[in-house]
């Protein structure tokens, strides 16, 4: 019996000398734990504030497009109006066969 006890004693021992250095290690760990979400924090909020210079630039440059093709379009218009005007004619007649062959296929289903 007193085999058996030494062995629960020995046990137990080793049990509370275990559970002391895992608490030696959560404790110890803490401030590292903190340090990485700081540093992850930091990174996410990098790459947010890159992300929305990026949707300025882009929006800023698609802007700036457009009234690059709005300029040439008037200038296109002003030096050629009769080609201009055959062009829109073109588009127009375009989509009006489109929303046709569309609005047909669309009844035809019904």
């Amino acid at each position: 019996m007193t085999d058996r006890k030494s062995v629960n004693d020995k046990v137990e021992a080793a049990s509370a000398g275990l559970v002391d250095t895992v608490q030696d290690l959560i404790r110890d760990a803490k401030p590292l734990l903190h340090q990485v979400t700081d540093r992850i924090s930091d990174q996410v909020s990098d790459l947010t504030q890159q992300s929305r210079d990026a949707v300025c630039r882009g929006q800023r440059e698609l802007e700036s497009k457009g009234h690059d093709m709005m300029d040439h379009a008037s200038q296109t218009i002003r030096r050629e109006p009769f080609k201009a005007m055959l062009v829109a004619a073109g588009v127009g007649a375009a989509t009006v066969a489109l929303i046709s062959i569309l609005s047909h296929r669309h009844s035809s289903h019904r």
